[in-house]
């Protein structure tokens, strides 16, 4: 199979809505991704995020984001509820309306890994329920009667997925539904490996060997493990790289507590112990990258970007989404 670049949606004018600006580089590499191929076959865009400025002063890193609407999200619970009425943010209400068509796009968008995923999924989209969706993602059959009911609902009034993994197709098409095809997990089309790779190449090599680690709160009970790994490497004489990968209030966003719990376990000491930060200068996060010796993580896009730029990785899988996706990377990456 050929990696496909052509998103089939007819409508003009797309609303995205999924969980971002989140600090979770994952989910914004998703939609920048999205975004860029959307661009090309000139769309209307607009994105619903939850923290609207900081998403597009990261996007100006990568495109002109001048002729993007951003606005803020749909609120989930009763205080976001409030925080959203006295910020003045209903009237934004009808920028969705304007919408010709949904894409709901995340990582794994509709699981009961995630129990509140389906029913966030309709509350992002309640001003414009009558246009159709699009998904993009994984997509995991529910279990639960309530859950049933509201997948049902919502695969109802959607008109294409584009799913990130076989699995997914094969068991749509046995639930019912048939409208579905593959394609890459869209952070693949969300910066230029090859010039990432250039630049990396044309970059005198470290002096020093170093790998790339993280770890994230779904995964603590791999902790043992990856600290296990930290120190071999460690004694070998690399030094050790923790990037955060998500950068969030909430706990299982806030991967940076967990630098310190690493060089502290694994006795490392702080001139051979580094923070990368990926937020504010992606272009050299991504040549750092490039020339770590491997990427040890938990974080599904981590070991998605370094597969991408062809580094080594070793990756912990919390969640069913990592197998999934190590399929996809050893189909297209490691022939």
């Amino acid at each position: 199979m050929k990696i496909n670049n052509q998103l089939m949606i007819s409508e003009q004018n797309i609303l995205i809505v999924g969980n971002r600006s989140y600090k979770n580089l994952g989910d914004e590499l998703i939609l920048l991704g999205t975004v860029k191929l959307l661009v090309e076959q000139g769309k209307n865009i607009t994105i619903a995020a939850y923290d609207p400025q900081w998403l597009k002063v990261f996007f100006n890193q990568f495109i002109d984001t001048s002729k993007i609407t951003f606005v803020t999200e749909l609120p989930k619970w009763v205080r976001t509820r409030v925080r959203y009425l006295r910020q003045g943010k209903l009237k934004e209400r009808k920028l969705y309306k304007k919408a010709n068509a949904i894409i709901i796009g995340w990582g794994e968008i509709i699981t009961e890994e995630n129990k509140n995923s389906y029913r966030y999924r309709l509350l992002s989209i309640l001003p414009c329920l009558k246009k159709p969706l699009y998904l993009m993602g994984g997509i995991q059959l529910p279990k639960k009667l309530f859950n049933r009911i509201l997948f049902t609902h919502i695969m109802k009034k959607t008109k294409r997925i584009f799913a990130r993994d076989m699995e997914t197709i094969h068991e749509l098409k046995a639930y019912w539904y048939n409208n579905a095809e593959f394609f890459m997990d869209t952070s693949y089309f969300a910066y230029d490996r090859k010039k990432a790779k250039k630049a990396a190449a044309a970059k005198t090599k470290p002096k020093k060997k170093y790998i790339i680690v993280n770890i994230n709160k779904n995964a603590e009970h791999f902790f043992t493990d990856i600290i296990q790994d930290v120190k071999k490497y460690y004694k070998q004489g690399y030094e050790i790289m923790y990037v955060p990968v998500a950068k969030g209030n909430n706990a299982y966003y806030a991967d940076e507590k967990y630098a310190q719990k690493i060089q502290v376990k694994a006795e490392i000491k702080d001139q051979r112990f580094h923070i990368l930060d990926r937020e504010k200068d992606f272009e050299t996060f991504a040549k750092t990258l490039a020339w770590a010796s491997i990427v040890i993580s938990s974080r599904l896009h981590l070991f998605l970007i370094a597969s991408f730029l062809g580094v080594p990785t070793k990756v912990y899988p919390y969640q069913k989404k990592i197998l999934k996706m190590q399929n996809i990377i050893t189909t297209f990456f490691n022939k």
